[in-house]
């Protein structure tokens, strides 16, 4: 520490002195504010698996999640109304791409784990969560769509599946573009193999009102296997 003896007069050392151990204080905890910062939010992880007994989980790539242990994979629930749809919410944080997987345990205490591939999921405020079907390979789907908006507004794509939100614009997945890019919005999502799916773009504005596309709906056909881009222009 420097001294201050022949440089301030005698009143305000200790007021000088004080000031000094605040500082260092509050350097000492900045890292810790910042990293209180990082936002999380709940995604709901639904699945459809027929069970004989057992119990359903999903593990992946993040702690929150078990870091693929089954010991401490998450528990999904189900009752006798919603069986076979299990889910469960999970806390993650916003803007992480995460890897996960189903699996089921035994009464015994056997693990059985999906055989497909491991699934993708990246965190958003907005997105409606999961809606898997156990073993089945999705299908991974980009929306690339070109629309000017108004200051404020954001546009997002919803349709007749779940995985697009069942048309509820609360539910719908949002597109996103830059500086570099705009008017083109882009987003991505996982729907089921070999399935005709409608859907429809709409702008959210900024009071949370939604103005549609004019127009029927779109649809497209998923591919049995790989990826499906559709490049569409609002109208």
């Amino acid at each position: 520490m420097f001294s201050i003896r022949h440089r301030v007069p005698a009143a305000l050392r200790p007021v000088l002195m004080l000031a000094v151990l605040l500082a260092g204080l509050l350097a000492g905890t900045a890292p810790h504010a910042r990293a209180a910062t990082t936002q999380d939010t709940s995604v709901t992880f639904r699945v459809k698996a027929a069970t004989e007994g057992e119990t359903l989980l999903v593990t992946g790539s993040v702690p929150q999640l078990g870091g693929w242990d089954p010991a401490k994979a998450v528990p999904l629930g189900t009752t006798a109304s919603s069986y076979p749809n299990w889910s469960a919410g999970v806390r993650l944080p916003v803007g992480a791409t995460v890897e996960y997987k189903y699996l089921k345990r035994s009464p015994a205490g056997t693990i059985t784990w999906e055989s497909s591939a491991n699934r993708t999921l990246t965190v958003s405020t907005d997105a409606p969560g999961t809606d898997d079907s156990w073993n089945v390979v999705p299908v991974a789907a980009t929306f690339r769509a070109t629309a000017t908006t108004g200051w404020g507004q954001n546009l997002y794509v919803t349709g007749d599946l779940p995985d697009l939100g069942s048309w509820d614009p609360a539910r719908a997945v949002p597109l996103t573009t830059g500086s570099g890019t705009y008017p083109l919005w882009t987003g991505a999502h996982q729907l089921p193999p070999n399935t005709a799916v409608q859907y429809k773009y709409f702008k959210k504005n900024p009071d949370g009102s939604v103005t549609w596309e004019n127009g029927d709906n779109r649809t497209v056909v998923t591919p049995p296997t790989g990826t499906l881009t559709v490049n569409d222009t609002w109208r």
